[in-house]
């Protein structure tokens, strides 16, 4: 007989077996990471922004990390409600993983939930202001709901990070053009 996941995952805790994770944003190879990718360097543009994203799915648990990896392959294949309550004992457990939050906030987007995924998404930006990532989906959920003067700063403060986000970049000069042509 199978048990369903959260009674796993409740006998675990209280056994011990599972404790809060101490993850965060702070790994000091993101500092020099971003800086060369803000520097310009085009050659290594992909390389960097792959490392950045290996970094920050780095949860420093190992059982933040397995719960992440089939959350991650629940999302992928539209498991959509076998991620979130993965995506949900992620952030219980390790509340500073910005990947979670992130993550939890595609699936909450996926099925419909924008204002679940806001949250999420804002949550990231607290953890992790250089999430160029979220930065961009946030303009395009702006920009959707017809906010282009805030949805032009999201994306300029994402283009600040990864200044080499080619639709980023697109994105913010079609809205320049079209706030230049509105009153202020």
């Amino acid at each position: 007989m199978r048990r369903p996941f959260s009674i796993v995952i409740a006998a675990l805790w209280a056994l011990g077996a599972l404790s809060p994770a101490a993850a965060d944003q702070t790994d000091p190879r993101l500092d020099a990471l971003f800086e060369e990718l803000r520097a310009g360097d085009v050659l290594r543009v992909e390389e960097n922004v792959g490392r950045i994203l290996t970094i920050w799915a780095d949860s420093q648990s190992d059982t933040t990390d397995l719960l992440y990896a089939r959350a991650e392959l629940a999302a992928n294949n539209g498991a959509f409600d076998l991620a979130l309550a993965l995506l949900d004992h992620i952030v219980g457990l390790t509340p500073s993983f910005a990947q979670g939050y992130a993550l939890r906030g595609q699936v909450r987007l996926a099925t419909d939930d924008r204002a679940g995924a806001i949250e999420d998404f804002s949550r990231v930006i607290e953890l992790e202001p250089r999430h160029f990532q979220v930065r961009v989906t946030l303009a395009e959920l702006l920009l959707a709901n017809g906010e282009k003067r805030d949805a032009y700063e999201m994306f300029q403060k994402a283009l600040e990070w990864n200044p080499h986000d080619d639709v980023a970049r697109q994105q913010a000069r079609a809205l320049r053009r079209q706030i230049d042509g509105q009153e202020i």
